[in-house]
This record gives structure tokens, sequence and C-alpha cells, in this order.
């Protein structure tokens, strides 16, 4: 069975079929890269594939690839229409460049001016970066502020490192929209323009008048950008005016992370604890409604670390963790339902998971 590229599958299945004068058989595959964080003192981040048609689950496939370990700790993944992967680790920080369906390492690991990453994304050709750095201040509490905090940027044909630009304090989630990375900070969302290759840093920040805490997560959904703020929920802010455009109170991790599935809803997941004893009092993934402007729980959990959505069956994973002392558990939600779909142990620390789909054709017929 031959491998057709991905998600360009359309354009490229109508080159074959023309060119060749043939009736293609075509199958569609889906692919659920699944990210294990592992733990930052052992060599135990690793990556899992599922495959949501058969419901099976291959183990260590990048360390299986390639004959090493990826490291510690797993932090972010992303892959190209062409179906490059992007796997970015910290302990060692490095950007791991690999065939998404294979894992197979495509050149030498990404590690120029890497400083305590945190999230990558792609966007005009190039690869981008959030790194914390090593500069903080400790808070009450014993939590950090890591006040320098940057984004490297690298050319996505070569690899090689273009600029670095600072952006303030506890950078985490990025978003190439037009032109332009908006990347969330502290102090809002800072704004990165494109020209023709040389990037500037906006001197205006974008910080909400209400929900005024640090902006953890991106995400877009019809031409709107939608800020995670933890302790407050999520805006919509709309990049050609530059405002807010509506606020959303919404259950949020301390991480903020928030995903769409592209029909108009945006989920997340909160462990709520006891304020004495600091046990776990609920653990929930939630879905807002953006156009009705609702919220509501959709999976219980004991203690969720992840939530996705494939775009392709619909179905809602999260992860139980199990303390991260051994392998954790990954569910899959039917939405309509409710009804769980099919449970795996994968990786320590399973934490995002990277939906990809692609075509084979396992048989040609001529045309008669």
């Amino acid at each position: 069975m031959k491998k057709i590229t991905l998600l360009t599958i359309v354009a490229i299945a109508a080159l074959f079929t023309s060119c060749n004068n043939k009736n293609i058989e075509y199958t569609q595959v889906n692919k659920v890269i699944v990210l294990n964080q592992g733990n930052y003192n052992e060599q135990n981040s690793s990556i899992y594939v599922y495959d949501e048609d058969y419901k099976t689950l291959a183990p260590n496939v990048f360390e299986t690839a390639n004959n090493y370990k990826l490291g510690a700790t797993l932090m972010s993944g992303t892959f190209s229409t062409v179906g490059i992967g992007y796997l970015l680790c910290s302990n060692p920080d490095k950007i791991e460049v690999v065939d998404i369906l294979t894992m197979k390492a495509l050149s030498q690991p990404i590690k120029a001016d890497l400083s305590n990453t945190r999230e990558i994304t792609l966007g005009g050709g190039y690869i981008f970066v959030t790194n914390c750095g090593e500069e903080y201040t400790e808070l009450p509490g014993g939590s950090y502020e890591y006040t320098k905090s940057y984004v490297t940027i690298y050319n996505a044909i070569n690899n090689t490192l273009v600029d670095k630009i600072e952006v303030g304090s506890d950078a985490q989630g990025m978003l190439y929209v037009d032109g332009a990375l908006y990347v969330a900070t502290k102090q809002g969302i800072v704004t990165i323009v494109n020209n023709n290759g040389t990037f500037t840093k906006e001197d205006e920040v974008y910080q909400d008048d209400e929900y005024i805490g640090n902006v953890k997560y991106l995400c877009f959904n019809n031409d709107m950008i939608y800020a995670s703020v933890p302790g407050y929920g999520v805006f919509s802010y709309d990049p050609m005016d530059r405002r807010t455009r509506k606020r959303y109170e919404m259950p949020l991790d301390f991480d903020g992370f928030i995903t769409t599935d592209g029909n108009g809803n945006i989920y997340s997941y909160a462990t709520i604890y006891n304020n004495t004893t600091w046990e776990v009092e609920s653990s929930n993934a939630y879905k807002l409604d953006i156009a009705a402007g609702t919220c509501q729980s959709i999976v219980n959990g004991d203690y969720l670390y992840s939530i996705g959505v494939s775009p392709y069956s619909k179905n809602i994973y999260t992860s139980e963790t199990n303390g991260f002392t051994t392998n954790s558990t990954m569910n899959i939600t039917n939405p309509a339902t409710g009804a769980l779909v099919d449970t795996k142990t994968t990786g320590v620390g399973t934490f995002r998971y990277l939906f990809c789909s692609y075509l084979t054709y396992s048989q040609e017929k001529e045309e008669k």
C-alpha cells in the first residue's frame, strides 16, 4: 500500500487520476499522534500513534524509528501540510524534525538559541518557538515569573536561525495569522509582524480591560483569535481592529490550555482543589459554544491533563496521568452520547494530540 502526502490530498488525488487515466481506489487513514511529556529528570518522553479506524496503538514510535530516546521533557509539537513534524523538547532544549508518519528524524535537531522552551508553531515558511529563558523573579507562594522570555524564529526550509525577539514575561502560546505572529504573555498579547522576512515587534501590547491576568494560549476560529486567561476565562480578540469582541466565563487549569474543533467550539479542562487539604475535588473537560456563549462540562475524570478533538471522528481525547509515576490512561469519548469509545495505556504524562489524515491507494483499475 502506497502513501499519498498529508492534507493536500484532494489536489494530488485529482492529479494522479487525470495523469494516469486510471480509476484509483483510495482509503483515508486517520492517525492521532499522542505526545507524552515524560518526567523532567528522566529521559522518558515518548510518541505513541493511535489509529482511529482500527483502534490500535503503536508505542514508542520515535525511539523505535531512530534508535534513541526523545529526551525529557517534551513540551509541544506541530506538523506542516507536507508532513514534516516538529517536536519541541526541554532538558535538553531542542527541536526534533521528523517525518510525521514514521517519526524518522529528517535532520539534526535544531538547538540554536533555545532556552527553557514552551511552545512551537509554524507560519509563512517559518518555525516559531516561545522560550522562557533563565532570568526569573520568585513570586509569593514559590512560583516563578520568567521576566525575559523571547521568541526564536527559524527558516523552515533549512532550519537556520532567523531572529530572536524578546516579548516580555512568561511567553507561552502563539498563533500566526495573515503575516503576523501573536504571542501570549503575562503582559498580554504581543504582535510580531513579518515584513518580507524581517520581523518587528509592535510597541503596543494588548491586555483586556477586564480579563487582566496572564494570557496563556491562543486559538483561531472564524477569523477571530481566542485567548485564555486562567482565573477569568476566554476572550475573543479581533486581529483587524485589535480589540476584544466578547468575553466568556470558562473554567481553566493553571496552564490555561485551549483548543478548537474549527466548528465554533473551544475546549479546555480544569482540576479543582480543596483550599485546605489540596486534594482534588473535581476534574472536568469543558466545551464552550462560541455562538451561544454557553460552557458545559463534557467529560469527568480523576485528574485530567489533556484534551483534544479529532476533526475526523469528532471524538474527544483526554488523559489521566496517574500521578506521573506510571503510564497514562488515554480515554476517547463520543461527544454526542458521552459514551467511552476506547481507552488505551499511553506514555508517561500524556498531554497533547496531533491529528493527521492521509490517503492510501491499494489497487488501480484500467479505465475501460
